[in-house]
């Protein structure tokens, strides 16, 4: 699970900047209105940060299963 979330956080922090350098370097889709074109890019942003909630999620899941694998039947992290 902890692999699925770093993947997970990866390709959103690519998705990121890959939106980031196309904005920086002008990118036009042609044909595209320039409203439809901001609408993709919001799209795309939020779509890279809902990958990277998601990848850390898991991993915090991830870590959470296991401390208590660790801490043994019975035990939690408050006592």
């Amino acid at each position: 699970m902890r692999q699925l979330g770093s993947l997970l956080l990866a390709l959103g922090v690519l998705l990121g900047v890959g939106v980031a350098i196309g904005l920086l370097l002008g990118v036009q889709l042609p044909g595209v209105p320039w409203l439809v074109a901001v609408g993709f890019v919001k799209l795309a942003l939020i779509a890279s940060g809902g990958l990277m909630a998601g990848g850390a999620v898991l991993q915090r899941l991830a870590r959470r299963t296991e401390e208590r694998e660790r801490l043994g039947p019975g035990r939690t992290s408050e006592e």
